[in-house]
C-alpha cells in the first residue's frame, strides 16, 4: 500500500528493487512471499480474473527492445494464459537501462548460441 502511494516519486524500477526491503520492514520477514506469487498467479489464471503480473514474456519489440529475450513485465493474466502485456510509461532513463538489461541478456544468449 505504501509503495502505492510513492509511486508518483519514485521510479517504476526503483519500486521492484525496494519492494522485497519494504515487504521485510512491515513483516519482518519474505518467507510467504514467493507462496503468496504463485497462489496469486495460479487463481488469476484458473478463475480468468485478467489480474496485472509481472511475469517472464518475450520483451521483443516493447520498449525499442529489438532482440528476442525474456523480462519480467506487467501483463494480464486470464484463463488463456497471456492475454496482454501494459505498456507503461517509462522515463528515458527507466528506457535506457531496461534496453541495457535487455542487450546485456541477448549478448550471453549468443555467446551460449540460445
Amino acid at each position: 500500500m505504501l509503495l502505492l502511494l510513492l509511486l508518483p516519486e519514485l521510479g517504476l524500477s526503483r519500486m521492484v528493487v525496494d519492494g522485497a526491503y519494504e515487504v521485510i520492514k512491515l513483516k519482518g520477514y519474505t518467507s510467504w512471499a514467493i507462496g503468496y506469487s504463485v497462489a496469486s498467479l495460479v487463481k488469476s489464471l484458473l478463475r480468468d480474473q485478467r489480474r496485472i503480473h509481472p511475469v517472464s514474456v518475450c520483451a521483443k519489440g516493447f520498449y525499442g527492445i529489438e532482440d528476442e529475450v525474456y523480462l519480467s513485465l506487467p501483463a494480464e493474466l486470464g484463463r488463456s494464459g497471456i492475454i496482454g502485456i501494459l505498456n507503461i510509461p517509462l522515463s528515458n532513463e527507466e528506457t535506457q537501462r531496461l534496453q541495457q538489461s535487455a542487450n546485456a541478456l541477448a549478448q550471453i544468449q549468443r555467446k551460449l548460441d540460445i
